[in-house]
Formats: structure tokens, C-alpha cells, sequence
């Protein structure tokens, strides 16, 4: 790793120039086009990248549409639009029979009461 970093390091130098009047290193003209070359190609591919990607998005989208027009597709989703009135139905009927012993529950309970009169007030005396 050491020798790879002063490799590197020499490469830098070796593509710099230094400026005997200002004392600066700076790369030279070759460096400087090697280096927006590179520039450009990353850009060049970031871009290629990009559109590959939406490429496949819109082909997995159209796909999918696809498969969802199949015969198959609209017998499952018929299905479930099926299933999902039976469900609705069965919890109507269910609602329905729970009302209906709710009802019976309340005049039993009313029945009941009339049954049984309520015990006759005790009066209190009280002397005086």
C-alpha cells in the first residue's frame, strides 16, 4: 500500500510542472487534457448509465401492463372483485344476526323486568 501511494505520488509529480518565477507547481499541458478527457468520459458514461436505467424502467413498466391485460390477469382480478362481494355479504348477514340477537336479548330483558314488579316503597315513621 506504501509503495502504491509513493508510486502515485511520483506519477503527480512527474505530470507537474513547477513555475521557477511563482514557485507553484502546476500540472502540464498534457496532464490538464488527460485530465478533462477523463472528466468528459465519466460524464459520458454517467449519462449512458442514466439512460440505460430509465430504458429498463420503461420497459419493466410496459411489461407489466402487458401482463396485466392477459386473459389470466383479468380472470384473477375478476376473482377477487368476486371474493371481495362474498366477504362484503358475509359481514352483512353476520351484522344482520348479531342485530337480530341484540333485538331478542333487549325484550328479554324488558320481559323480565315486567315479570318482577318493582317491590312496593317502605315507608319510614317517624315520631315526633
Amino acid at each position: 500500500m506504501k509503495q502504491w501511494i509513493v508510486l502515485m505520488a511520483a506519477v503527480a509529480l512527474a505530470a507537474c510542472q513547477v513555475d521557477d518565477k511563482k514557485g507553484t507547481v502546476e500540472p502540464t499541458a498534457e496532464t490538464q487534457t488527460a485530465t478533462a478527457e477523463a472528466a468528459q468520459q465519466t460524464r459520458d458514461l454517467a449519462q449512458e448509465a442514466k439512460d440505460g436505467a430509465q430504458d429498463i424502467g420503461e420497459e419493466a413498466q410496459r411489461r407489466a401492463q402487458e401482463l396485466g391485460q392477459t386473459e389470466a390477469a383479468q380472470r384473477v382480478a375478476a376473482g377477487a372483485r368476486e371474493a371481495g362481494r362474498g366477504i362484503k355479504q358475509g359481514a352483512g348477514e353476520a351484522a344482520e344476526a348479531a342485530g337480530d340477537a341484540l333485538k331478542r336479548a333487549g325484550q328479554e330483558a324488558q320481559a323480565d323486568v315486567k315479570k318482577d314488579p318493582p317491590p312496593p316503597p317502605q315507608t319510614t315513621q317517624t315520631h315526633t
